[in-house]
């Protein structure tokens, strides 16, 4: 595994995880259940969790927004053959899939001036 393919996607707005997992489940068809608030997807354990330094109001004001997003959606690698370009097009399209009205998605990563 090499750490600096692992990336997040702060999210933010009235999802639960729940529908923030079913939304990306139905995106991304081809992810496999694995427990609560998590999935293999393409080569990579993306789990759902809470940020804990969540705020509402610095969300939409804070010059750093997203470090107060609702979610951290954590991808971690799990096989040899996940490569850079894999996981840039892998963020892409957890982005076209998680965002939409109400909700805003930014991509924290080694590589996210490529996404």
């Amino acid at each position: 595994m090499q750490t600096t393919l692992q990336f997040l996607i702060m999210v933010d707005g009235p999802l639960t995880a729940a529908e923030l997992l079913d939304r990306i489940r139905t995106g991304l068809p081809d992810a496999v259940p694995h427990r609560r608030d998590s999935v293999h997807v393409r080569g990579n354990l993306l789990e759902i969790n809470p940020n804990e330094g969540a705020d509402p109001e610095l969300a939409v004001t804070d010059e750093d927004d997203y470090l107060y997003f609702r979610w951290r959606v954590e991808l971690t690698p799990m096989e040899r053959s996940v490569g850079e370009e894999h996981q840039i097009t892998l963020a892409r399209e957890l982005l076209r899939v998680i965002e939409g009205p109400q909700v805003r998605a930014i991509v924290c990563a080694a590589f996210e001036d490529r996404v």
